[in-house]
Protein backbone atom coordinates (compact mmCIF):
# COMPACT_ATOMS: atom_id res chain seq x y z
CA UNK A 1 0.00 0.00 0.00
CA UNK A 2 1.35 3.90 -0.68
CA UNK A 3 -0.14 6.14 1.73
CA UNK A 4 -0.12 9.96 1.13
CA UNK A 5 -0.48 12.68 3.36
CA UNK A 6 -1.97 16.24 1.82
CA UNK A 7 -2.23 19.22 3.76
CA UNK A 8 -4.71 21.73 2.27
CA UNK A 9 -4.19 25.11 1.63
CA UNK A 10 -5.63 27.72 -0.55
CA UNK A 11 -3.09 28.13 -3.15
CA UNK A 12 -0.34 24.98 -2.52
CA UNK A 13 -0.72 21.88 -1.08
CA UNK A 14 2.35 19.50 0.99
CA UNK A 15 2.57 16.07 -0.21
CA UNK A 16 4.27 13.21 1.92
CA UNK A 17 4.06 9.81 0.46
CA UNK A 18 4.72 6.63 2.42
CA UNK A 19 4.12 2.91 2.35
CA UNK A 20 4.48 -0.03 4.75
CA UNK A 21 7.89 0.04 5.61
CA UNK A 22 7.97 3.31 6.70
CA UNK A 23 9.75 4.60 3.96
CA UNK A 24 9.95 8.08 2.72
CA UNK A 25 8.86 7.95 -1.20
CA UNK A 26 8.23 11.14 -1.97
CA UNK A 27 7.92 14.83 -0.58
CA UNK A 28 7.05 17.62 -2.50
CA UNK A 29 4.58 20.47 -3.11
CA UNK A 30 2.06 21.26 -5.34
CA UNK A 31 0.11 24.05 -6.56
CA UNK A 32 -3.83 24.27 -6.74
CA UNK A 33 -4.00 24.11 -10.21
CA UNK A 34 -4.41 21.95 -13.37
CA UNK A 35 -0.71 21.54 -13.83
CA UNK A 36 -0.32 21.11 -9.90
CA UNK A 37 -3.15 18.40 -10.28
CA UNK A 38 -1.54 16.49 -12.95
CA UNK A 39 2.03 16.58 -11.45
CA UNK A 40 0.63 14.57 -8.09
CA UNK A 41 -1.21 12.31 -10.75
CA UNK A 42 2.15 11.64 -12.22
CA UNK A 43 3.75 11.03 -9.21
CA UNK A 44 1.49 8.55 -8.03
CA UNK A 45 1.04 6.52 -11.10
CA UNK A 46 5.17 6.39 -10.35
CA UNK A 47 5.16 4.60 -6.85
CA UNK A 48 1.77 2.64 -7.23
CA UNK A 49 0.48 1.37 -10.62
CA UNK A 50 -3.40 0.45 -9.24
CA UNK A 51 -5.55 3.22 -7.62
CA UNK A 52 -6.42 0.63 -5.59
CA UNK A 53 -3.59 0.73 -3.39
CA UNK A 54 -3.43 4.31 -2.56
CA UNK A 55 -4.94 5.59 0.23
CA UNK A 56 -4.90 9.44 0.40
CA UNK A 57 -5.76 11.54 3.95
CA UNK A 58 -6.72 15.46 3.49
CA UNK A 59 -8.20 17.67 6.54
CA UNK A 60 -11.00 18.44 4.27
CA UNK A 61 -14.31 16.37 2.50
CA UNK A 62 -14.92 19.19 -0.15
CA UNK A 63 -13.15 21.04 -2.26
CA UNK A 64 -11.60 20.85 -6.01
CA UNK A 65 -8.97 18.77 -5.17
CA UNK A 66 -11.30 16.13 -3.09
CA UNK A 67 -13.17 15.65 -5.79
CA UNK A 68 -10.53 15.23 -8.49
CA UNK A 69 -9.00 12.63 -6.04
CA UNK A 70 -12.19 10.61 -6.05
CA UNK A 71 -12.43 10.89 -9.64
CA UNK A 72 -9.43 9.33 -10.25
CA UNK A 73 -10.36 6.74 -8.42
CA UNK A 74 -8.12 6.91 -5.14
CA UNK A 75 -9.42 5.63 -1.54
CA UNK A 76 -9.57 9.46 0.22
CA UNK A 77 -10.05 10.31 3.83
CA UNK A 78 -11.10 13.14 5.37
CA UNK A 79 -9.01 13.41 8.84
CA UNK A 80 -10.13 16.17 11.48
CA UNK A 81 -7.13 18.62 12.22
CA UNK A 82 -7.72 17.90 15.85
CA UNK A 83 -6.97 14.45 15.19
CA UNK A 84 -3.83 15.32 13.12
CA UNK A 85 -2.72 18.03 15.64
CA UNK A 86 -2.85 14.64 18.37
CA UNK A 87 -1.13 12.36 16.51
CA UNK A 88 1.37 14.70 16.03
CA UNK A 89 1.92 14.78 19.87
CA UNK A 90 3.27 11.42 19.33
CA UNK A 91 6.50 12.40 17.75
CA UNK A 92 7.05 15.74 17.82
CA UNK A 93 6.95 17.12 21.38
CA UNK A 94 8.03 20.41 20.97
CA UNK A 95 4.96 21.59 19.17
CA UNK A 96 6.66 22.67 15.93
CA UNK A 97 3.85 23.12 13.28
CA UNK A 98 4.66 23.17 9.54
CA UNK A 99 2.72 21.93 6.29
CA UNK A 100 5.59 19.62 6.00
CA UNK A 101 4.91 17.95 8.86
CA UNK A 102 1.04 18.01 8.46
CA UNK A 103 1.24 15.89 5.34
CA UNK A 104 3.84 13.77 6.93
CA UNK A 105 1.18 12.87 10.29
CA UNK A 106 -1.22 12.29 7.90
CA UNK A 107 0.11 9.83 5.85
CA UNK A 108 1.63 7.92 9.03
CA UNK A 109 -2.63 7.77 10.44
CA UNK A 110 -3.33 6.35 7.44
CA UNK A 111 -0.39 3.37 7.92
CA UNK A 112 -1.33 3.14 11.53
CA UNK A 113 -4.39 3.73 12.18
CA UNK A 114 -6.75 3.88 9.13
CA UNK A 115 -8.92 1.16 10.37
CA UNK A 116 -10.15 3.66 12.29
CA UNK A 117 -11.38 5.91 9.57
CA UNK A 118 -14.25 5.97 7.07
CA UNK A 119 -12.92 6.61 3.55
CA UNK A 120 -15.01 8.88 1.58
CA UNK A 121 -17.93 7.29 -0.86
CA UNK A 122 -19.65 10.24 -2.51
CA UNK A 123 -23.46 9.82 -2.76
CA UNK A 124 -25.50 10.22 -5.61
CA UNK A 125 -25.54 13.56 -7.76
CA UNK A 126 -29.02 14.32 -6.82
CA UNK A 127 -28.42 13.47 -2.92
CA UNK A 128 -25.41 15.46 -2.97
CA UNK A 129 -27.24 18.33 -4.73
CA UNK A 130 -30.09 18.15 -2.26
CA UNK A 131 -27.61 18.60 0.65
CA UNK A 132 -25.69 21.68 -1.15
CA UNK A 133 -29.06 23.08 -1.60
CA UNK A 134 -30.45 22.61 1.75
CA UNK A 135 -27.11 24.14 3.58
CA UNK A 136 -27.35 27.38 0.75
CA UNK A 137 -31.36 27.72 1.76
CA UNK A 138 -30.62 27.84 5.66
CA UNK A 139 -28.38 30.63 4.50
CA UNK A 140 -30.52 32.79 2.66
CA UNK A 141 -33.49 32.20 5.18
CA UNK A 142 -31.21 33.20 8.00
CA UNK A 143 -29.77 36.47 5.94
CA UNK A 144 -34.09 37.13 5.29
CA UNK A 145 -34.58 36.65 9.04
CA UNK A 146 -31.61 39.15 9.70
CA UNK A 147 -32.89 41.68 7.48
CA UNK A 148 -36.69 41.46 8.43
CA UNK A 149 -35.28 41.97 11.84
CA UNK A 150 -33.58 45.24 10.95
CA UNK A 151 -36.44 46.38 8.82
CA UNK A 152 -38.60 45.83 12.24
CA UNK A 153 -36.29 47.46 14.30
CA UNK A 154 -35.81 50.54 11.22
CA UNK A 155 -39.53 50.68 11.68
CA UNK A 156 -39.95 51.00 15.49
CA UNK A 157 -37.40 53.90 15.56
CA UNK A 158 -39.79 56.05 13.01
CA UNK A 159 -42.69 54.47 11.52
CA UNK A 160 -44.08 52.42 14.07
CA UNK A 161 -47.61 52.71 12.55
CA UNK A 162 -46.36 50.24 9.34
CA UNK A 163 -45.62 47.20 11.81
CA UNK A 164 -49.35 46.41 12.99
CA UNK A 165 -51.24 47.12 9.14
CA UNK A 166 -49.42 44.24 7.51
CA UNK A 167 -47.04 40.99 8.37
CA UNK A 168 -43.72 42.09 7.16
CA UNK A 169 -42.62 38.91 5.12
CA UNK A 170 -45.27 39.22 2.79
CA UNK A 171 -45.69 40.86 -0.77
CA UNK A 172 -47.95 43.11 0.18
CA UNK A 173 -46.05 44.82 3.34
CA UNK A 174 -43.66 45.42 0.87
CA UNK A 175 -45.65 47.41 -2.24
CA UNK A 176 -47.13 48.87 1.18
CA UNK A 177 -43.81 50.39 2.37
CA UNK A 178 -42.34 51.10 -1.36
CA UNK A 179 -45.84 53.10 -1.41
CA UNK A 180 -45.87 54.49 1.86
CA UNK A 181 -42.79 54.96 3.35
CA UNK A 182 -42.64 57.17 6.18
CA UNK A 183 -45.01 58.43 8.42
CA UNK A 184 -45.92 61.74 5.89
CA UNK A 185 -47.14 60.02 3.11
CA UNK A 186 -49.02 57.70 4.99
CA UNK A 187 -50.84 60.47 6.14
CA UNK A 188 -51.31 62.05 2.86
CA UNK A 189 -53.17 58.89 1.95
CA UNK A 190 -57.14 59.10 1.10
CA UNK A 191 -59.19 55.88 1.82
CA UNK A 192 -60.25 55.72 -2.19
CA UNK A 193 -56.17 55.47 -3.30
CA UNK A 194 -56.27 53.17 -0.26
CA UNK A 195 -58.96 50.79 -1.77
CA UNK A 196 -57.59 51.30 -5.48
CA UNK A 197 -53.92 49.43 -3.88
CA UNK A 198 -55.34 46.83 -2.04
CA UNK A 199 -57.50 45.99 -4.91
CA UNK A 200 -54.29 46.19 -7.02
CA UNK A 201 -52.06 43.66 -4.90
CA UNK A 202 -55.64 41.30 -4.79
CA UNK A 203 -56.00 41.72 -0.78
CA UNK A 204 -57.36 38.37 -0.05
CA UNK A 205 -59.88 39.97 3.40
CA UNK A 206 -61.52 43.02 1.62
CA UNK A 207 -63.64 42.58 4.47
CA UNK A 208 -60.87 43.73 6.89
CA UNK A 209 -60.66 47.36 4.21
CA UNK A 210 -62.66 49.38 6.93
CA UNK A 211 -60.47 47.91 9.56
CA UNK A 212 -57.13 49.07 8.25
CA UNK A 213 -58.18 52.46 7.40
CA UNK A 214 -58.72 52.62 10.81
CA UNK A 215 -55.15 51.89 12.02
CA UNK A 216 -54.08 53.96 9.91
CA UNK A 217 -55.72 57.01 10.44
CA UNK A 218 -55.64 56.17 14.56
CA UNK A 219 -52.65 58.91 16.18
CA UNK A 220 -49.11 57.44 16.61
CA UNK A 221 -46.08 59.23 18.07
CA UNK A 222 -44.03 60.61 15.65
CA UNK A 223 -39.86 60.96 15.75
CA UNK A 224 -37.88 64.28 14.68
CA UNK A 225 -37.06 65.06 11.15
CA UNK A 226 -33.82 63.93 11.34
CA UNK A 227 -34.90 60.06 12.23
CA UNK A 228 -37.03 60.23 9.93
CA UNK A 229 -35.43 61.40 6.70
CA UNK A 230 -32.65 58.63 7.81
CA UNK A 231 -35.36 56.16 8.46
CA UNK A 232 -36.92 56.81 5.37
CA UNK A 233 -33.51 56.23 2.95
CA UNK A 234 -32.64 53.19 5.41
CA UNK A 235 -35.93 51.56 4.89
CA UNK A 236 -36.03 51.53 1.23
CA UNK A 237 -32.10 50.20 1.06
CA UNK A 238 -33.09 47.21 3.39
CA UNK A 239 -36.36 46.72 1.52
CA UNK A 240 -34.33 46.03 -1.42
CA UNK A 241 -32.19 43.31 0.15
CA UNK A 242 -35.51 41.54 1.05
CA UNK A 243 -36.63 41.63 -2.35
CA UNK A 244 -33.89 39.63 -4.46
CA UNK A 245 -34.04 36.85 -1.05
CA UNK A 246 -37.23 36.27 -1.39
CA UNK A 247 -37.10 35.45 -5.05
CA UNK A 248 -34.18 33.25 -4.58
CA UNK A 249 -35.68 31.55 -1.65
CA UNK A 250 -38.39 30.76 -4.04
CA UNK A 251 -36.56 29.77 -6.61
CA UNK A 252 -34.00 27.49 -4.25
CA UNK A 253 -37.81 26.01 -2.82
CA UNK A 254 -39.24 24.77 -6.25
CA UNK A 255 -35.76 23.21 -6.79
CA UNK A 256 -35.81 20.94 -3.86
CA UNK A 257 -39.37 19.74 -4.45
CA UNK A 258 -38.48 18.92 -8.07
CA UNK A 259 -35.52 16.81 -6.71
CA UNK A 260 -37.88 15.72 -3.67
CA UNK A 261 -40.08 14.36 -5.89
CA UNK A 262 -37.68 12.07 -7.74
CA UNK A 263 -36.07 9.84 -4.50
CA UNK A 264 -37.48 7.06 -3.27
CA UNK A 265 -36.63 7.44 0.23
CA UNK A 266 -38.68 10.83 0.11
CA UNK A 267 -41.99 9.70 1.32
CA UNK A 268 -41.62 7.92 4.16
CA UNK A 269 -39.49 9.90 5.59
CA UNK A 270 -42.44 12.93 4.69
CA UNK A 271 -44.58 10.95 7.18
CA UNK A 272 -42.77 11.83 9.84
CA UNK A 273 -44.44 14.60 12.47
CA UNK A 274 -42.87 18.31 12.05
CA UNK A 275 -40.63 17.60 9.62
CA UNK A 276 -42.51 19.50 6.89
CA UNK A 277 -41.54 21.00 3.88
CA UNK A 278 -38.14 22.50 5.46
CA UNK A 279 -36.95 19.56 7.24
CA UNK A 280 -37.96 17.12 5.28
CA UNK A 281 -35.57 17.51 2.22
CA UNK A 282 -32.31 17.57 4.99
CA UNK A 283 -33.13 14.95 6.51
CA UNK A 284 -33.19 12.83 3.42
CA UNK A 285 -30.21 14.43 2.05
CA UNK A 286 -28.34 13.37 5.08
CA UNK A 287 -29.32 10.40 5.16
CA UNK A 288 -29.24 9.56 1.63
CA UNK A 289 -30.50 6.83 -0.66
CA UNK A 290 -31.21 3.21 1.29
CA UNK A 291 -30.64 0.29 -1.36
CA UNK A 292 -32.15 -3.33 -0.46
CA UNK A 293 -28.16 -4.46 -0.32
CA UNK A 294 -26.90 -2.23 2.21
CA UNK A 295 -27.23 1.10 3.73
CA UNK A 296 -24.79 3.51 1.86
CA UNK A 297 -24.12 5.84 5.09
CA UNK A 298 -25.39 4.76 8.57
CA UNK A 299 -25.85 1.10 9.71
CA UNK A 300 -27.13 2.08 12.99
CA UNK A 301 -28.98 5.16 14.50
CA UNK A 302 -25.75 5.33 16.94
CA UNK A 303 -24.00 6.57 14.04
CA UNK A 304 -27.36 9.32 13.53
CA UNK A 305 -27.23 10.27 17.19
CA UNK A 306 -23.17 11.42 17.51
CA UNK A 307 -23.70 12.60 14.18
CA UNK A 308 -26.37 15.32 14.96
CA UNK A 309 -25.24 15.68 18.33
CA UNK A 310 -28.27 14.42 20.08
CA UNK A 311 -25.48 12.05 22.51
CA UNK A 312 -23.75 13.57 25.30
CA UNK A 313 -20.12 12.50 25.74
CA UNK A 314 -19.09 11.25 29.00
CA UNK A 315 -15.88 11.38 30.55
CA UNK A 316 -14.79 9.20 33.40
CA UNK A 317 -11.87 7.66 35.32
CA UNK A 318 -11.75 6.52 38.88
CA UNK A 319 -14.59 7.86 40.89
CA UNK A 320 -14.77 10.88 39.04
CA UNK A 321 -17.47 11.26 36.01
CA UNK A 322 -18.47 13.99 34.10
CA UNK A 323 -21.11 14.49 30.93
CA UNK A 324 -21.18 17.06 28.68
CA UNK A 325 -22.30 18.16 25.17
CA UNK A 326 -21.36 16.78 21.94
CA UNK A 327 -19.81 19.30 20.18
CA UNK A 328 -17.55 17.10 17.33
CA UNK A 329 -20.80 17.24 15.51
CA UNK A 330 -22.41 18.36 11.83
CA UNK A 331 -23.55 21.66 12.84
CA UNK A 332 -25.87 21.80 10.49
CA UNK A 333 -27.43 18.48 11.29
CA UNK A 334 -27.63 19.01 15.03
CA UNK A 335 -29.71 22.42 14.15
CA UNK A 336 -32.14 20.49 12.07
CA UNK A 337 -32.65 17.80 14.45
CA UNK A 338 -33.22 20.70 17.18
CA UNK A 339 -35.94 21.94 14.99
CA UNK A 340 -37.12 19.23 14.47
CA UNK A 341 -37.51 18.21 17.80
CA UNK A 342 -39.01 21.11 18.61
CA UNK A 343 -41.73 21.23 15.40
CA UNK A 344 -42.92 17.75 16.62
CA UNK A 345 -44.30 19.18 19.74
CA UNK A 346 -47.15 20.94 17.34
CA UNK A 347 -47.75 17.28 15.81
CA UNK A 348 -47.16 14.29 18.05
CA UNK A 349 -48.91 13.66 21.08
CA UNK A 350 -46.32 11.24 22.74
CA UNK A 351 -43.31 14.04 22.03
CA UNK A 352 -45.61 16.67 23.94
CA UNK A 353 -45.81 14.38 26.54
CA UNK A 354 -42.50 13.63 27.01
CA UNK A 355 -41.47 17.64 26.84
CA UNK A 356 -43.92 18.42 29.78
CA UNK A 357 -43.08 15.67 31.68
CA UNK A 358 -39.72 16.82 31.74
CA UNK A 359 -40.00 20.24 31.65
CA UNK A 360 -41.89 19.59 35.02
CA UNK A 361 -39.01 17.84 36.59
CA UNK A 362 -36.82 21.59 35.71
CA UNK A 363 -35.09 20.18 32.81
CA UNK A 364 -33.41 22.59 30.04
CA UNK A 365 -35.95 23.50 27.55
CA UNK A 366 -32.23 22.78 24.74
CA UNK A 367 -32.02 19.55 26.87
CA UNK A 368 -34.99 18.26 26.71
CA UNK A 369 -35.16 18.75 22.79
CA UNK A 370 -31.47 17.21 22.32
CA UNK A 371 -33.15 13.69 23.89
CA UNK A 372 -35.98 14.20 21.78
CA UNK A 373 -33.88 14.27 19.12
CA UNK A 374 -32.22 11.32 20.33
CA UNK A 375 -35.49 9.62 20.24
CA UNK A 376 -36.37 10.50 16.91
CA UNK A 377 -33.24 9.71 15.11
CA UNK A 378 -34.61 5.66 16.50
CA UNK A 379 -37.41 6.53 15.02
CA UNK A 380 -36.22 8.08 11.53
CA UNK A 381 -33.62 5.29 11.02
CA UNK A 382 -36.31 2.75 11.78
CA UNK A 383 -38.41 4.66 8.58
CA UNK A 384 -35.88 5.15 6.43
CA UNK A 385 -34.12 1.66 6.88
CA UNK A 386 -37.26 -0.61 6.82
CA UNK A 387 -39.03 1.88 4.23
CA UNK A 388 -41.59 1.95 6.44
CA UNK A 389 -44.88 4.67 6.64
CA UNK A 390 -44.56 6.13 10.94
CA UNK A 391 -47.59 5.02 12.58
CA UNK A 392 -47.98 7.37 15.30
CA UNK A 393 -50.51 4.99 17.37
CA UNK A 394 -48.65 2.26 17.29
CA UNK A 395 -45.50 4.04 18.33
CA UNK A 396 -47.29 5.36 21.30
CA UNK A 397 -48.93 1.85 21.96
CA UNK A 398 -45.45 0.52 22.33
CA UNK A 399 -44.70 3.14 25.03
CA UNK A 400 -47.37 2.33 26.99
CA UNK A 401 -46.61 -1.51 26.68
CA UNK A 402 -43.10 -0.95 28.60
CA UNK A 403 -44.98 1.31 31.01
CA UNK A 404 -42.82 4.59 30.18
CA UNK A 405 -44.22 7.01 33.15
CA UNK A 406 -44.88 10.24 30.87
CA UNK A 407 -46.60 8.01 27.55
CA UNK A 408 -49.06 6.21 30.26
CA UNK A 409 -51.93 9.30 30.05
CA UNK A 410 -51.67 9.39 26.55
Amino acid sequence: MVYVGIDWADDHHDVHITNDTTKLLAKFQISHDCDGFADLHNKIKSLAKDPVSVSIAIETNKGLLVNDLLTAGYTVYAINPKTVNRYKDRHVLSKAKSDSIDAEALANILRTDSHRFRPLKPMPEDYCLLDRLCIDLRKIVDEKSKVLNQITSCLKEFYPKALDIFSLDTNISIAFLKKYPDPQSLSRCKKKSFSAFLKKQKYSHPKKESELWRKIKTPALESDIITTKAGHLRLLALLDQLIPLREHLTCYEKEVRSILNNLPTAEPISTLPGVGERLAPELIAALGPNNDIKHLRFQSPDEIMKLSGCVPITRQSGKWKKVSVRYACVKTLRRTFYDWAFASLKHSDWARAYYDYHKNNNQRHSTILRNLGKKWSKILFAVWSKKLTYNEELHITKLKGHKVPWAIAL
